[in-house]
């Protein structure tokens, strides 16, 4: 072989990765070949599409203005996010479902990154939700290139969706976790913003006016505090305390919403089980809440949101004093004016004259709660991805716990209280003991096929999930490997298998 042909050799090695990439335009129909070469697209802003596909599709691209603000984000911890790009990129096939080792790389401004003080390594490929409410981050598919400012998203079996680059404006690089108790986290008031916590709890907040809170863990469960679980029993022997500026007592100031995502200790519930002797059958999980009773004390101060004053109310006192005054005034309703003056007038001078205000008491520095957990009556969810329960709460203030009960949710508390009334006979017998057939009794007849299948679809009950005793097995022992196949002991068994020791493998 001569030089000449060396060289020529080498020449088209080197052009082979660049033939392979095609570039084209956006709102070009473009061919996904079906016989598992790679598919890779280049388009004019340097973005690029790559996959494998086990059949034959086809693909347009398209640029377009993003549906929703880069500050509506979820899937990772932090905030503020800022968009990186002008334009989302808009991606469409037919219905493709069988690609493997799809990719989409998104190209960051230089300038964007320079002008909002991103750390590149602190960039994701954001993509739009199903209910085109939020950029959902996906951290496990996130790969970031600094040398060429590119980030990507991939090991995608589906690529049709929106797009756009984020940055997050924090010091801090990948997942942000907030310290309990002595850190307190600040919610800009726009966007929708999630804040995660050092044991896994994620917090997800939209707020219409800037706030902060704090969340703290206090050891212990009082059984006095369980009467309203109606069954439930607490997983943990702690409770999340979260306290925000607001106090939960003004809860006008502030429109939020709100979903607590509480991390599920599955080897912790495997052990009750085994101590109930539950070898099957299923358990049910919750969420309860001791809420801010309703400003029981009158307070005002404090309460404002972030960077607004307080609104100026009438404390509790000064009303109660109005009323007393009406009661022992003549019938003509005529009041003397010299009371109210001084009811309008004492707070202001004490607190001039540094005496103790009677009214506007501030915020206490320790929230009244309920006396009792309550159950909340929302849709839950369970992330078996992260282990976590998830479900919304338009109160975020006050104490959280997980509960759980074997072979089924008790009735939540007003259909408890139905039952409960239940009237007895004449004669002191229940209507059972008296031979009458209770409607309970009679609707528990041998079921229709169709019955059945409604009262099993209907066994997990709204603010609850439902979860296997052999499903809590199988993901006890997935923590115990952190969440990975157990490969050694695999080998290690396989290799018993053979009749082989690893050694010689």
């Amino acid at each position: 072989m001569t030089s000449g042909t060396v060289s020529l050799f080498s020449l088209l090695c080197l052009l082979l990765p660049s033939l392979a990439q095609e570039q084209v335009q956006f709102n070009q129909v473009l061919n996904l070949n079906g016989d598992m070469d790679l598919n890779s697209f280049v388009f004019p802003d340097r973005s690029k599409i790559e996959t494998f596909s086990q059949s034959q599709q086809q693909l347009i691209v398209n640029q377009q203005t993003p549906a929703v603000p880069a500050n509506q984000v979820t899937g990772s911890t932090g905030q503020p996010f800022v968009a990186l790009m002008q334009q989302s990129m808009s991606v469409n096939t037919n219905g493709a479902t069988d690609l493997v080792g799809g990719q989409i790389e998104l190209i960051m401004d230089q300038q964007m990154l320079q002008q909002n003080a991103v750390n590149p390594d602190n960039t994701y490929v954001g993509q739009l939700s199903p209910d085109r409410q939020s950029w959902m981050i996906i951290e496990p598919m996130r790969s970031v290139n600094i040398t060429d400012t590119t980030v990507r998203i991939q090991k995608m079996n589906s690529i049709d969706g929106e797009y756009i680059a984020l940055g997050r404006q924090t010091v801090e690089t990948n997942n942000v976790l907030v310290p309990f108790k002595d850190q307190s986290v600040v919610i800009q008031g726009t966007g929708l913003q999630e804040n995660e916590f050092v044991d896994g709890l994620r917090v997800s907040t939209r707020a219409t006016q800037p706030m902060s809170f704090t969340v703290d863990v206090k050891d212990g469960v009082e059984q006095g505090m369980l009467t309203q679980l109606q069954g439930q029993q607490p997983i943990n022997d702690f409770r999340y305390t979260v306290t925000s500026n607001l106090a939960g007592v003004q809860p006008d100031l502030s429109r939020m919403a709100a979903v607590m995502q509480i991390p599920l200790n599955v080897q912790r519930v495997q052990q009750m089980m085994q101590a109930q002797g539950a070898q099957s059958g299923q358990i049910q999980i919750g969420v309860a809440q001791r809420a801010v009773l309703g400003n029981p004390g009158g307070a005002t101060g404090q309460l404002q949101a972030i960077g607004q004053t307080a609104p100026q109310r009438r404390a509790r006192d000064q009303y109660r004093r109005m009323l007393l005054e009406r009661q022992v005034a003549p019938a003509t309703g005529q009041i003397t004016g010299q009371t109210a003056g001084q009811t309008t007038g004492q707070t202001t001078d004490q607190t001039q004259n540094g005496g103790t205000p009677t009214s506007n008491n501030p915020v206490a520095t320790e929230l009244l709660l309920e006396p009792t957990f309550t159950p909340i009556q929302a849709n839950a969810v369970f992330d078996p991805n992260n282990m976590r329960v998830a479900i919304p709460v338009t109160q975020i203030d006050g104490e959280f716990i997980l509960t759980m009960s074997m072979g089924g949710a008790a009735a939540p508390p007003e259909q408890q209280a139905q039952g409960e009334q239940q009237p007895a006979a004449s004669n002191g017998t229940t209507p059972a003991e008296a031979g009458e057939v209770p409607e309970a009794a009679a609707s528990s007849a041998p079921e229709a096929p169709k019955a059945a299948e409604r009262r099993q679809e209907a066994e997990s009950q709204k603010g609850y999930v439902a979860l296997s005793v052999d499903e809590i097995n199988r993901m006890a022992e997935t923590q115990k490997w952190g969440g990975m196949p157990p490969v050694t002991r695999m080998m290690e068994e396989y290799a018993k298998d053979m009749g082989v020791t690893l050694q010689s493998i």
